[in-house]
């Protein structure tokens, strides 16, 4: 098979590859932002941004899982939460973790 052929077949092949690892992992949902309480997104935004920081919130690439990135509060890193676990519940966590103080009050001061 020459290399376009290739392509052709992966690119045909990702919706199967999709619901076949969503059947393994025990799933046949997809993360959906508009299911989360729209309040606690809200306030997440909030805290991690009154804490000078960057949120993004969007999907993994097969649209499997939540992923939920900080970027200002050291390395960059994104989280992830399964559709079959409480999105609301990880953002309370979230929240939390930039309100009780254990966060800076304001954003650090360039030099």
């Amino acid at each position: 098979m020459n290399g376009k052929a290739k392509d052709s077949k992966r690119e045909t092949d990702k919706p199967q590859q999709r619901s076949n690892r969503r059947r393994n992992r025990g799933t046949n949902s997809s993360a959906e932002w508009g299911d989360a309480n729209a309040d606690k997104v809200l306030a997440a935004i909030s805290a991690i941004a009154g804490n000078g920081f960057a949120v993004r919130f969007g999907y993994t690439r097969d649209g499997g899982a939540f992923a939920i990135g900080v970027v200002g509060d050291g390395d960059p890193y994104t989280e992830y939460v399964r559709p079959n676990e409480d999105i609301d519940l990880y953002l309370d966590g979230l929240i939390q973790d930039y309100i009780d103080g254990s966060r800076p009050a304001t954003p650090p001061q360039l030099p």
